[in-house]
């Protein structure tokens, strides 16, 4: 079942979202999953629609929303920050915690892309029971501030991403969110899915996230899987990685 919701985040803004709630069950263990960069609650080709299908499937909750300056929330792509990204996922968090459907011992945070780079640095703060990585951005940190101060010297302050509006404001902001000493303070399990053939989160990337959760962390390769595990057969593998780990 489908249920669209609005929350208002700490700025007052309403952020717009979906849960998918299996039916039947009184206390569902939630994924609340982050979506990525310029993306949506809905994912590339549905990418998160169709995980929160096959987790309803197996009795498990799944809660999506357009974080603010995304999608249908308030907000312009340009006010965006990395802070903010953070502050919102901590405001569905604990919206999701007062859910009377929601098992508040069982609350896994996952992202992709972005969004794996956001909820690696909110499991600290939050200490999810699990959480799912899937092709975590990290490294769009690397360089972020030099690059618009760069920009910022021959007078440009925003760039044009495939028709949003791009703040150079949002590097800056960034900048502060090393993301391996930001992750730091998580000890929970983790899981990790890259693609073999996505071009944009290297291997090496995804093995530095590896060091800093040890032991706790799964890591899986899925042969032949871009950035948005864009192929049926792909898509699969991911959602049963998925769900073997939440089991």
């Amino acid at each position: 079942m489908n249920k669209q919701v609005s929350i208002t985040n700490r700025k007052g803004h309403i952020l717009m979202g979906v849960c998918t709630i299996p039916e039947g069950v009184e206390k569902a263990p939630v994924v609340v999953n982050i979506h990525g960069f310029g993306g949506n609650k809905c994912g590339y080709k549905n990418l998160h629609v169709q995980m929160a299908r096959e987790l309803e499937k197996i009795g498990v909750a799944c809660v999506r929303f357009d974080m603010y300056g995304n999608g249908e929330s308030d907000g312009e792509f340009s006010d965006m920050t990395f802070t903010s990204l953070l502050n919102d996922t901590e405001d569905i968090w604990n919206w999701v915690k007062t859910q009377d459907w929601a098992d508040e011992s069982q609350l896994i945070l996952s992202g992709q892309s972005m969004g794996g780079y956001v909820a690696a640095s909110a499991a600290p703060g939050i200490q999810p029971a699990k959480l799912i990585l899937q092709c975590p951005g990290a490294g769009m940190w690397n360089g972020a501030l030099e690059r618009v101060l760069a920009m910022e010297e021959k007078g440009i302050f925003s760039a044009d991403i495939e028709g949003l509006c791009f703040s150079t404001a949002f590097n800056k902001d960034l900048h502060q969110y090393e993301p391996f000493s930001t992750a730091k303070g998580y000890e929970g399990p983790v899981l990790l899915i890259r693609g073999t053939e996505d071009q944009l989160v290297d291997t090496a990337t995804c093995q530095r996230y590896v060091e800093v959760y040890g032991d706790a962390c799964t890591y899986i390769e899925l042969e032949g899987g871009n950035h948005n595990f864009s192929s049926i057969p792909v898509r699969k593998k991911l959602f049963g990685a998925i769900v073997d780990f939440i089991k």
